[in-house]
Order: C-alpha cells, then structure tokens, then sequence
C-alpha cells in the first residue's frame, strides 16, 4: 500500500451554531470560501479530545438539531498527544 492509498483517521467534531449562521455558513463554503475560524475551533476539540490533528478539516454539513450544528471532519494522528 502506498503513502496515496492510506487514509487518515478522521474524528467528527459538531460546533453549535443558530439557523441563520449555520445557513450563512453553509452558503459560504459552498462558494469555495475558506473558515479560518470554524476551521481553529475544530483543530482545538481535536486536541482537547487528545488526538494530534493534521490542520486537515473538511466541512461535512449541518445537523438537522435545534439549534442546528456544523459538522466537520478533522483528520487526526492516531498516536493520542
């Protein structure tokens, strides 16, 4: 298997949000447009859970929760710390 074929562990991080925000983002990232801050919130719950993130995260979408949520997907290292 080659370094291409390996996939990275991912954690699953929700972030609470407000309908309008959560619509407003999700617009957002749908025209392309980056989430610095959205993006350093996800990679501080990474490490608090104990996981090493890459800086890796991907925008996976909104709960369907009330308050709605925005989930992501942070890819992590799996040696914890």
């Amino acid at each position: 298997m080659t370094a291409e074929e390996t996939t990275m562990p991912v954690i699953r991080v929700e972030l609470d949000s407000d309908r309008v925000h959560a619509k407003r983002f999700h617009e957002r990232v749908g025209r392309g447009e980056p989430f610095p801050q959205e993006r350093q919130l996800v990679i501080e719950e990474a490490w608090r859970r104990g996981f090493t993130p890459t800086g890796t995260i991907h925008y996976r979408g909104r709960t369907n929760g009330q308050p709605p949520g925005l989930k992501f997907d942070a890819e992590v290292r799996l040696d914890r710390g």
